[in-house]
């Protein structure tokens, strides 16, 4: 556990700054590998807003069960209460390539069928999992991250605080950071480290409702392209649906997608599938008090320049994961297994570092070299898909050719 003084403020091993996917999966690597560290996991999410990024393919599951096997029994119960966390996903129906439907089964998929989830009702369940699983070892604090500084020599890290149970903040010291705060990497940026954007994609997404008596049994993932980008959309627990548009910011859609009007006119005058998903059952949009549909948020294809510094003489270190480190097009669905096995990668690194007796075996320098393997698969795999779309010329499919 941490330790305190009145001269020093609580002292961990590890502070991890976001508690989405990549920070429980970095806390509970760390448990899983040396389960006397102390880390703390500042979170300011709220779980009762909602979350884009609901779709959690059949592979990353097997990744989550070797992380926190608990989860699995842990999101089961939530199918009891009220709200469920997840729902099953039969599979993908795209348009892409040609204007015929195509079809892919995740009964053909080896590792089975993914989740479409209540993302904001998941990473809950994830953080009382991980407070669960490591109890004595990990401490979860609703705060907001402010700043950090090296101190003592640079053999260590302040990091400031909004919350924390003080009215005046608080500051909290470790040997190791870890910056899990998603696209905004705010603590890497403090740090001096800079995002570099490969495009400028845009997401601009609005939830739907259907009518309690509606039967929408279409469990698939829905993708469409269109001449200035491409759709898609995915039922969700309670009789909810997700639907996303991603065109770039130079568009003149993206002026026009701000607005719902302009929004539900480009949904209905671009899409066939997706329009008819939600006329069909009645669908109608979401009233949430703390969102106004259609919400715009970046989905560009970018990473952190430098990642981490790893390399410190014994001195204060960092590393950035999940989308802090490396963001995706949507299109690959890469983005929870690529923040679930960063975190796995780094969180075994930074414990075994923790336990090294001898300083020059660090384990956490090849980490740079691993992120840029999986960056550089991305980028192909990337081009290969767009590559498949070839009935549009405008400048969106040109530059991604």
């Amino acid at each position: 556990m941490a330790t305190d003084s009145p001269q020093q403020p609580p002292t961990y091993d590890v502070i991890i700054v976001g508690g989405s996917v990549a920070g429980c999966a970095t806390a509970l690597s760390i448990f899983n590998t040396h389960p006397s560290a102390s880390i703390l996991v500042l979170d300011d999410a709220d779980p009762s807003l909602f979350k884009i990024g609901e779709s959690l393919p059949a592979p990353a599951k097997r990744v989550l069960g070797r992380i926190c096997p608990e989860i699995f029994e842990r999101i089961s119960t939530s199918h009891n209460g009220e709200e469920s966390a997840y729902m099953i996903c039969s599979g993908t129906a795209s348009v892409w390539g040609r204007p015929e439907l195509q079809e892919t089964y995740a009964m053909m998929n080896p590792y089975g069928v993914g989740w479409h989830l209540d993302r904001a009702l998941f990473d809950e369940l994830f953080r009382q999992c991980m407070c669960t699983v490591a109890q004595g070892s990990v401490s979860l604090v609703k705060s907001t991250f402010v700043d950090i500084d090296r101190v003592d020599g640079n053999s260590a890290w302040l990091v400031s605080v909004n919350g924390g149970g003080r009215s005046d903040g608080q500051v909290y010291r470790s040997k190791w950071v870890v910056d899990a705060s998603g696209r905004k990497a705010t603590v890497a940026r403090k740090l001096g480290s800079k995002t570099v954007k490969e495009d400028s994609l845009l997401a601009f997404y609005a939830v739907f409702v259907a009518p309690s008596v509606a039967e929408d049994t279409d469990n698939r993932t829905l993708i469409e392209a269109c001449e200035s980008g491409w759709w898609y959309s995915s039922p969700l627990p309670s009789n909810h649906r997700v639907v996303v548009y991603h065109t770039d910011d130079s568009e003149p859609t993206s002026r026009d997608a701000r607005k719902l009007d302009g929004f539900m006119n480009l949904l209905n005058n671009t899409t066939v599938h997706i329009s008819q998903a939600i006329s069909k059952h009645d669908y109608d949009l979401c009233v949430d008090p703390k969102a106004r549909f259609p919400i715009c948020t970046t989905a560009c294809s970018a990473r952190l320049e430098p990642p981490c510094q790893t390399v410190s003489d014994g001195g204060a270190r960092w590393c950035a994961v999940g989308d802090a480190a490396m963001a995706f097009d949507p299109l690959s669905s890469q983005g929870m297994i690529t923040a679930l096995k960063s975190g796995v990668v780094v969180g075994d690194a930074i414990a075994k570092a923790l336990t090294a007796t001898d300083p020059k075996d660090d384990p956490t320098g090849i980490i740079p070299h691993i992120y840029s393997q999986i960056w550089n698969k991305y980028l192909n795999e990337k081009a290969y898909f767009y590559g498949q779309e070839g009935r549009f010329e405008g400048k969106f499919w040109e530059t991604r050719r």
